[in-house]
């Protein structure tokens, strides 16, 4: 796709709101959240269904700079592109991140990582986006139900200012993520990637994964990697579901 077509073409929106970050390294950060329609994977403790379709009741078709023109009202520069996934391949909103970047935003994407991780070719269409752009990716534990789906290969292009986010189930789920990052060990310490671990809300208690992190304490600092708890702080300030918060 154009960068002339791109801008001409509507990208199916879910929400547009301010609020907090709940999670990762921004989280207590008060951000914009550009929600995009449509999601190529069906984890089993999704919490955001509701943007599984790109069409249907509340998902708005607008235009790359109608959706800049709602974020500007806010007077935030930072944006958490979220979905969804943003970055599904084929698809209208892939480069949304990009133009929002270019447009003078500090983005931060949040994707399933089942997806390419942006092109030199992408970045040269949005000249200067790949400055002010950062990963939140997953990669997903065996609890979600989508292993398979896992684009490893991701991981070697993330750099520093970008994280990887375990949502974990239970015991089984944390030995696949010592598993993975004993085997990503020196490009995730080389490049300063924060690895938060994230609990299934109602399925493992965050101490659970506390004990963990406290158990792995010695590998972690020897191996010189940053591994944090990363609680939706969203579910503790207001209900669990609310959306738009």
């Amino acid at each position: 796709m154009t960068r002339e077509l791109f801008e001409q073409t509507q990208i199916p929106i879910v929400e547009i709101f301010q609020s907090i970050s709940g999670e990762g390294i921004s989280a207590g950060s008060i951000v914009v959240f550009v929600r995009v329609a449509g999601c190529n994977l069906r984890c089993s403790w999704c919490d955001t269904k509701y943007s599984f379709n790109e069409t249907g009741e509340g998902v708005r078709q607008l235009l790359p700079s109608q959706i800049v023109d709602e974020v500007i009202k806010f007077g935030s520069t930072e944006i958490i592109c979220t979905g969804g996934e943003p970055l599904e391949e084929g698809k209208t909103k892939r480069l949304l991140p990009l133009f929002l970047a270019q447009n003078g935003f500090k983005v931060r994407i949040e994707t399933s990582g089942a997806s390419n991780l942006f092109s030199n070719e992408e970045f040269s269409m949005f000249p200067g986006s790949d400055k002010v752009l950062t990963y939140c990716m997953d990669v997903k534990c065996p609890g979600s139900g989508m292993v398979y789906q896992n684009n490893l290969k991701n991981i070697t292009k993330l750099k520093q200012g970008d994280e990887l986010k375990f949502v974990v189930k239970d015991q089984t789920d944390l030995k696949f993520c010592c598993d993975l990052i004993d085997a990503y060990k020196n490009h995730l310490s080389t490049n300063k990637i924060a690895l938060n671990f994230s609990p299934v809300f109602d399925a493992i208690e965050p101490v659970e994964i506390v004990d963990f992190l406290k158990s792995k304490q010695a590998y972690f600092k020897d191996n010189q990697l940053w591994a944090r708890l990363s609680l939706k702080l969203h579910k503790y300030v207001w209900a669990p579901f609310t959306r738009g918060v």
